[in-house]
C-alpha cells in the first residue's frame, strides 16, 4: 500500500458537537446519593448528582485501590460521562454501551438489586439505569432488578 493510501486509510471521521448541545452546568446545590459497592472483592463507591428535574448530571466512581489502573480508568470514565451528560448525551446511550462489559474485577456484588457484575462499569451503569431510568426503558435495555 502506498504511503498516501495508508494515510487515507487511517483517517477517522470527524465528530462534531451539534450547536444546540450547550453545556448545562449543574446547579450549585444538587440532589444525589452515594452508594458503597463491592464488585468481586473490590470495594468502592458511586456518587451521583442530579438536576432539579431528576435527570442525572454527574457521577464519580472511586475504588479503594488508589493508584491502580482500575482507579485511574474509573476517574477518567466518570469525568467523561459527566461531561457528556452535561452536554446532552442521554444516560440510555451510556447504559447501552457499558452494561455487559467484561473485565476484572468482576463477580458477586454487594448490591442486592444487581447480584453479579461483569465489571465495575457494568455494575455502575446497571445501578444508574435502575435509579434514573423508567421501567420501560430499563426493560428495553435489558436491565432488571434481581
Amino acid at each position: 500500500m502506498a504511503r498516501t493510501e495508508v494515510a487515507q486509510h487511517r483517517r477517522r471521521p470527524i465528530i462534531r458537537m451539534e450547536q444546540h448541545a450547550a453545556h448545562q452546568q449543574p446547579p450549585r446545590r444538587r440532589h444525589g446519593y452515594t452508594v458503597r459497592f463491592d464488585v468481586g472483592g473490590v470495594p468502592g463507591h458511586l456518587t451521583t448528582n442530579a438536576y432539579p428535574d431528576g435527570k442525572l448530571g454527574e457521577l464519580w466512581v472511586h475504588v479503594d485501590r488508589q493508584g491502580s489502573p482500575v482507579s485511574g480508568f474509573l476517574d477518567s470514565l466518570s469525568a467523561a460521562v459527566s461531561l457528556g451528560l452535561q452536554h446532552g448525551v442521554p444516560l440510555e446511550r451510556y447504559v447501552a454501551r457499558y452494561v455487559g462489559m467484561h473485565f476484572e474485577p468482576c463477580g458477586q456484588v454487594s448490591d442486592p438489586d444487581i447480584g453479579y457484575a461483569h465489571s465495575v462499569p457494568d455494575y455502575v451503569f446497571r445501578r444508574l439505569a435502575l435509579d434514573y431510568l423508567d421501567q420501560a426503558t430499563c426493560a428495553q435495555l435489558g436491565i432488571r432488578s434481581e
